[in-house]
C-alpha cells in the first residue's frame, strides 16, 4: 500500500473509533436513565452539532494579515503530538505499527469535521431510518 493509503486508513480508523466512542458512551446513560433511542437520538444530534461547530472554525484557513480581530475566530485543534488512542490505532491492521508521522496524517480538524458528519448522520438514522420519534 502507498503511503497516501495508509494515511487514508488511518483518518478511517480514527474517525471510526472515535464516532463510535461516542454513540456508545452516550448510549449507556441514555438507555440506563434516559428514554431509550429517542434520549440517545437528541443527545448524538447536539454532541454531533457541537462537534459540528467546532470542527467547521477548525477548518477554516488561517487568516494572515487582517488584525487581530480575525485571528480570535481561528483555531486548531493540531497541537503537533499524539494522543494515546492515536498511537494505538497505528498498531491496528492494516496500518500494523507503521507509526505514520504525525505530520503525515490528515489534520485532527479534518478528523473532527468529519466524525460530527458521522455522528449526526447516525442521529438521523435513528429517526428517519428506524423510526425513533419522542411521540
Amino acid at each position: 500500500m502507498t503511503p497516501n493509503g495508509y494515511r487514508y486508513v488511518e483518518f478511517a480508523l480514527w474517525v471510526g473509533s472515535v464516532a463510535t466512542a461516542i454513540v456508545v458512551v452516550l448510549a449507556i446513560p441514555s438507555l440506563i436513565v434516559g428514554n431509550g433511542l429517542v434520549t440517545l437520538k437528541y443527545a448524538l444530534f447536539v454532541v454531533g452539532f457541537l462537534l459540528f461547530g467546532v470542527g467547521s472554525f477548525a477548518i477554516q484557513p488561517t487568516p494572515r494579515g487582517r488584525g487581530p480581530v480575525s485571528r480570535l475566530f481561528s483555531m486548531s485543534l493540531d497541537g503537533g503530538k499524539a494522543f494515546g488512542f492515536e498511537q494505538r490505532i497505528q498498531e491496528l491492521p492494516p496500518l500494523d505499527g507503521r507509526n505514520l508521522p504525525f505530520e503525515d496524517r490528515v489534520s485532527r480538524n479534518v478528523k473532527v469535521f468529519v466524525t460530527s458528519l458521522i455522528v449526526l448522520g447516525v442521529s438521523i438514522l435513528l429517526e428517519v431510518g428506524l423510526g425513533v420519534t419522542a411521540g
